[in-house]
């Protein structure tokens, strides 16, 4: 046991029951704003770093918890596994929920990496660099990467996937958002449903900056149809915690419960669950397939 994790509540992915097929923080990659901090080996060689049948033991064992999409991701890049395709594969067949692929998008430029992660239902992959100069300074990533090939292979996986993909820009001050215009004409070449724009909100490896939430607004002009995903203010305002202690404390709610009763959207309702939890104001417990919040009496 041990290669899943969660479900954990997530803005993009709703309850997200995570997939770890690597020793930790292993990565082609040693980005400067990683919440994880620095990468610990940093490879391009896909290897097999997990049993593949203990993880799809664990995958079956926990089929019947409440989660809205199992999720590969975890402390690394997942495409860095060679048993991702066949893992991907047989799990599809066990789960009834969407399977996604959260990945860093350097190994999409090879045919057999793109074949294995067409298998998802969803893609969540990055794109935060257009030239090599930025792709170095803020992905900092392993001998024999480049940018303009990570953005070919993002095209050529476009024309042999027909699910959806999310692609996320994350924007670091003084590091690549003087480059935005070239980001955004590179992201929007690979005709992804989705641009997701992000911005330094946890602890990062190394001291950088993130943009304003003005900032930020501003990028919209320069990524048209884009949408924002960071959490700058990571508070509960007292009269929604209020009003969902008070509701939880009549009766136990699902998240679409939450949101219906506060009149907030669905992802304000799990940012506003996640705090809480937390903080130890509310729990979560599972009863007849889904997922209840409760208040801490």
């Amino acid at each position: 046991m041990g290669y899943l994790f969660g479900p954990v509540l997530s803005r993009r992915l709703g309850l997200s029951m995570g997939v770890d097929l690597l020793k930790y923080k292993t990565c082609n990659l040693d980005c400067v704003y990683c919440e994880l901090g620095k990468t610990a080996c940093i490879t391009t060689c896909r290897d097999r770093f997990v049993p593949p049948h203990k993880v799809l033991k664990e995958i079956e064992q926990r089929r019947g918890e409440p989660f809205d999409h199992l999720t590969f991701a975890g402390s690394g890049e997942p495409t860095l596994s060679l048993d991702l395709g066949e893992i991907l594969a047989q799990a599809k067949k066990i789960v009834d929920s969407p399977v996604a692929v959260i990945t860093n998008s350097t190994l999409l430029s090879r045919p057999s990496v793109r074949r294995e992660v067409a298998i998802a239902d969803i893609v969540l992959p990055s794109l935060d660099a257009a030239s090599q100069k930025a792709f170095l300074a803020i992905n900092r990533p392993a001998s024999g990467l480049y940018a303009k090939e990570m953005v070919q292979g993002l095209k050529d996986f476009r024309k042999e996937f027909s699910g959806e993909i999310w692609l996320e820009v994350m924007l670091v001050k003084g590091i690549n958002d003087q480059e935005a215009e070239l980001i955004a004409r590179a992201a929007e070449s690979t005709q992804p449903d989705r641009i997701q724009l992000n911005t330094v909100v946890r602890s990062p490896a190394e001291p950088v900056e993130a943009l304003s939430e003005e900032e930020m607004q501003r990028m919209l002009e320069i990524f048209p149809g884009a949408e924002l995903i960071p959490d700058w203010d990571w508070s509960v305002p007292a009269r929604v915690r209020d009003r969902l202690i008070d509701l939880l404390s009549a009766r136990p709610c699902t998240l679409e419960e939450i949101s219906g009763h506060l009149e907030i959207n669905v992802s304000d309702a799990i940012k506003y669950c996640k705090i809480m939890e937390k903080d130890g104001l509310i729990s979560r417990r599972q009863h007849s397939g889904k997922l209840y919040f409760y208040a801490q009496l």
